[in-house]
């Protein structure tokens, strides 16, 4: 052939190096991973990325849409990706499809590329990395795909012209020649000429073969001489495996040259000895497994038992090969079950817990996972793994054993109690919830509390806040609120509640306990205390008096004077005890509000008729905490027990300092004798002290009240330190301070 002729034969070659826009359709469950994908894809450059969440919204898109090549993941609710390729080859749709998908198994690979696919090609990594090698291999399958399908089209085009010569495209992975009938290459496209350089006008099988002879060559000679398409795999003179595709290209004059697709086939033999190699490693893993492992033919006779198999099943396998495995482990009253699994193994991959029984006849229950095993799509058997799952059903037995005594004590409880998840779905009541409030359990029960009309508004608050503090981790103390019955009566309860694990989840045990015949009973004894107490003030203040008058008339008998002076002390103390009821009966009564502390203080001074020459120094100037009114009783007792024994006290000063975000400290203290190491140690006791033994006592009550901590933090012989310090919020939620 002329110069002339390869040019105009090089004119009509067009190389695929030309950008046409490729359609992808992605295929993956994950909504989130598809919008990344598209983005990094078609950064790539001129892809077009359609996607669809299942197989079945992927079939519904390629029925109104034409795509060039279909990237799928493996796993996927449903239909997996290896459904989905096999639907589709099973309808004559040749699309290039690419499993696309986490780290796999060799399986999994074996069984795609056995089924048509293009490539299996892991996505976890570097994203660069990733999309770099998809869109490398989208370009490589769309353009072999188009190749393909155009060099079918040149191959009729070709038979049915003898006027008109058409050739066939390149990709930028193939090469392409025209050689004639000597062997002589009359064209090659560029990668032909990158890998063996020119060898226009020289011998076929020397430039590419480096061989002296044209053996290897033959299907170029019997494409010319029988005007049909061969192929033939050979090794090039760089050391990489080739397809050679030789059909006859038939010119005007009747002449016919070879014209060729140089395919590079070296990944695709490499990829071959890996799926012989993970034959290999599927042989030692079937062997070396832990778990009892069968091969059976596809008619389910047994071909080979692991070691565990003989163990946990007690057959050997020369006793046992050749023989129905349904036979052999499966118990006559699961014959049936035995039959199902067989029908879905043959669709598919199979996981079922179930009872076998082992050559002695003892059943042992075990998790079976089996699959069938095809090679080049034909099936050759299955593989089934059987688990034995004796600890975990005994397991799962205690469990359930422990879940009926559970509800059984939870139906036993007096009080009524409830179980709520994390958002406030009741998820159980009691009985004594339906008999006291009258709402039926199928009311509450699959409702959020906050949506029932079973608590306050008040209360419904209260306890959502409590219920998140729960879900973090934190104590929360009893607390109070108030209960709606059906007919709308309300009723006083307590709530004393923990986080518990129900069902696999977190949850909260709530107890409600009525506390109407406490609360009424403690107004009782906080009438009897009152009128008690007024009643003893007055027989007191009787005593008091007649002591006075005796001490008048016998003021020149010492003993006497000594006894009454006894009686005066003793009927002092008594006043200070009922001081102390009075004052203990009010702790918790009060709602807390926020209180103004250097008024406070100063109102606790102003009760000192006579503080002794002692100067005060008030610095809480724009502090204010949520307190009540026993806060002045705090600095009244305080102040109190500085000029009884502070002995050479001068000074007592009150002042504030924050102590971060998160808190605050409010200190007390005065310059007299302080206190040792010893009084430390019991100094809010109830009942220790030099007076009644309750003024300090008290104070540390009412702390804990407002949630607050005190300490005696005094050096002795330099004075008292009291410092009462308190965290910003409080267990209700509220802030414990403000600063102005």
């Amino acid at each position: 052939m002329s110069k002339s002729a390869v040019d105009s034969l090089t004119e009509v070659v067009v190389d695929l190096t030309e950008k046409t826009l490729i359609k992808v359709l992605h295929v993956d469950d994950e909504i989130s991973f598809l919008k990344v994908s598209k983005q990094c894809l078609e950064m790539e450059g001129h892809f077009q990325v359609d996607t669809a969440s299942s197989v079945e919204e992927a079939f519904e898109k390629m029925k109104n849409e034409q795509f060039d090549v279909v990237v799928s993941d493996y796993m996927m609710p449903g239909k997996d990706g290896l459904e989905f390729l096999k639907e589709l080859r099973h309808s004559g749709n040749k699309i290039p499809f690419i499993v696309f998908t986490g780290k796999g198994r060799e399986e999994v690979a074996i069984r795609a590329l056995n089924l048509g696919a293009d490539q299996y090609l892991n996505k976890t990594g570097g994203p660069e990395t990733v999309y770099g090698e998809l869109a490398h291999s989208v370009r490589q399958a769309v353009e072999k795909r188009r190749a393909e399908e155009k060099l079918r089209k040149s191959e009729e085009e070709l038979r049915g012209s003898l006027n008109k010569l058409n050739l066939i495209l390149s990709t930028l992975e193939d090469g392409l020649d025209i050689v004639s009938y000597d062997y002589v290459v009359r064209y090659q496209n560029k990668f032909l000429k990158d890998r063996f350089g020119d060898l226009i006008g020289k011998k076929c099988y020397v430039g590419y073969m480096g061989f002296d002879e044209p053996c290897s060559f033959c299907a170029m000679r019997k494409a010319i001489r029988y005007k049909k398409t061969f192929r033939v795999e050979l090794t090039g003179k760089d050391g990489r495996s080739y397809e050679l595709i030789s059909m006859p290209l038939e010119h005007q004059d009747g002449h016919i040259d070879a014209l060729e697709i140089v395919r590079d086939i070296s990944e695709r033999k490499m990829a071959g000895e890996a799926i012989l190699e993970s034959q290999q490693k599927f042989e030692g893993l079937f062997r070396d497994n832990p778990e009892a492992a069968v091969y059976v033919d596809p008619d389910f006779k047994v071909l080979d038992v692991n070691p565990c198999f003989e163990q946990l099943f007690g057959h050997r396998l020369d006793e046992i090969k050749g023989k129905k495995l349904r036979d052999l482990i499966v118990p006559k009253d699961r014959l049936e079950e035995g039959e199902m699994l067989d029908r879905k193994a043959k669709r598919g991959h199979v996981h079922h817990d179930t009872f076998r029984k082992r050559n002695d006849g003892v059943s042992v229950p075990v998790s079976i996972s089996a699959a069938p095993i095809r090679i080049d799509g034909k099936l050759v058997g299955y593989v089934g793994l059987y688990k034995d799952i004796t600890a975990r059903k005994k397991a799962e037995e205690q469990l359930e054993e422990s879940r009926r005594h559970f509800q059984t004590l939870f139906n036993l409880m007096v009080d009524p109690v409830a179980i709520v998840d994390k958002k406030g779905k009741i998820l159980e009541v009691t009985q004594r919830v339906e008999e006291i409030t009258g709402f039926k359990r199928e009311e509450l029960v699959g409702k959020n509390f906050l949506e029932t009309k079973i608590a306050t508004t008040k209360s419904k608050a209260i306890m959502i806040k409590n219920l998140a503090k729960r879900m973090m981790g934190m104590h929360m103390a009893p607390y109070g609120v108030e209960i709606f019955t059906k007919d709308g009566k309300k009723l006083p309860y307590e709530i004393n509640a923990a986080k518990i694990e129900y069902k696999d989840k977190a949850a909260d045990l709530v107890v409600f306990r009525d506390v109407s015949e406490r609360r009424k009973m403690e107004e009782k004894l906080r009438v009897v205390g009152n009128l008690t107490r007024h009643d003893v003030r007055n027989k007191l203040t009787r005593i008091t008096g007649n002591v006075y008058l005796a001490k008048r008339k016998l003021a020149s008998d010492h003993e006497v004077q000594e006894h009454l002076k006894e009686i005066e002390l003793a009927c002092r103390q008594v006043e200070r005890v009922f001081d102390f009821a009075r004052d203990y009966e009010r702790l918790g009564i009060e709602e807390l509000v926020y209180v103004d502390v250097h008024k406070t203080l100063g109102e606790a001074v102003s009760l000192f008729s006579n503080l002794q020459g002692v100067t005060v120094v008030n610095d809480c100037q724009g502090l204010t905490v949520l307190a009540d009114s026993l806060l002045r009783q705090i600095f009244y007792n305080l102040i109190d027990n500085s000029l009884k024994y502070g002995e050479k006290i001068s000074k007592i000063r009150v002042y504030y300092e924050e102590t971060g975000r998160d808190g605050m400290k409010l200190v007390y203290e005065d310059n007299g004798v302080g206190m040792s190491k010893n009084e430390k140690k019991k100094l809010f006791m109830e009942g220790y002290g030099k007076g009644t033994g309750y003024g300090l006592y008290l104070i540390r009550k009412i702390c804990e009240v407002y949630g607050w901590n005190i300490q005696e933090t005094g050096k002795h012989g330099k004075g008292v330190q009291f410092t009462i310090t308190m965290p910003r919020i409080s267990e209700c939620g509220k802030e414990n301070y403000r600063l102005h």
